[in-house]
């Protein structure tokens, strides 16, 4: 049996090889800058070598999907120690969920830096006593002039202390159903009424946060999908957080990490 990719493929790595071998790692032998990092997904993407599955308008490379040419990209870019796709919530969960559900200027907005690495997103589901039951939540959004005021609280944030925005589910029609009354918000994090507290394990380390949300404001079109509509919008983003979870190269990296803690330990 031939598990050989073939010439095509073996052509293709060729040419991400050379690629690599122009534009990685830059010159000096410091550890690369993030406007190094930036600058070299700029050319990877323009190359057709990331972001392939988002359009060039909003800031992608716009390829048609080829299972077996990601492979030989991501295989050679891990092979020269190169940045490749932006990690994270937002360009996991987020970004697809702006491609079926979002307003055009919200895509324009937030998708090319988003898969830059530029912006980071944190997710903000759960509440306490609202995580199985996520439609009972009770973080509330009133709609004040051109704003949402927003007051609640969330929990098992990841990347809360380092994200720019978070995507939020917040109640905005209290009187109707729970599942009818949810709208899904964008929200910015580095503002007043916006408060993160690390979760500390036992271990030491803090992977989740809780985030105290006390009158914090965004403004009113920051909404994705109609109001009222955003358990729907959610239900979107869930599934592309499932099909995350199944990812290969996600799986290698938690191996390689938890291999990485037992010869430490």
């Amino acid at each position: 049996m031939d598990l050989s990719y073939g010439p095509q493929y073996e052509a293709l790595r060729a040419d991400v090889r050379d690629f690599l071998a122009a534009h990685w790692p830059p010159p000096g032998g410091a550890p690369p800058a993030q406007a190094e990092v930036l600058a070299f997904r700029r050319r990877a993407i323009a190359a057709g070598y990331l972001a392939r599955g988002i359009p060039r308008r909003y800031g992608g490379s716009e390829q048609r999907p080829d299972p077996l040419a990601a492979q030989v990209i991501r295989e050679e870019f891990a092979r020269a120690g190169a940045p490749g796709e932006a990690r994270g919530i937002g360009t996991m969960m987020l970004v697809p969920t702006l491609l079926e559900r979002g307003a055009e200027w919200q895509k324009e907005r937030w998708i090319p830096p988003t898969v830059l690495g530029e912006l980071l997103w944190c997710q903000g589901y759960s509440e306490p006593g609202s995580g199985s039951d996520l439609a009972s939540l009770r973080t509330r959004a009133e709609l004040v002039g051109d704003e949402w005021v927003v007051h609640g609280q969330k929990i098992w944030t990841s990347d809360a202390q380092r994200a720019d925005l978070m995507f939020c589910l917040c109640r905005t029609e209290p009187d109707a159903p729970k599942h009818a009354g949810i709208s899904y918000l964008l929200l910015d994090m580095r503002q007043p009424g916006v408060e993160v507290r690390p979760l500390r394990e036992m271990t030491g380390h803090a992977f989740f946060n809780e985030v105290f949300l006390n009158g914090a404001r965004t403004p009113k079109d920051w909404i994705v999908g109609r109001r009222g509509e955003g358990w729907q919008v959610s239900r979107t983003t869930l599934k592309h957080e499932r099909n995350a979870i199944g990812n290969a190269d996600l799986a290698r990296s938690t191996f390689d990490a938890l291999v990485e803690l037992a010869r430490r330990a």
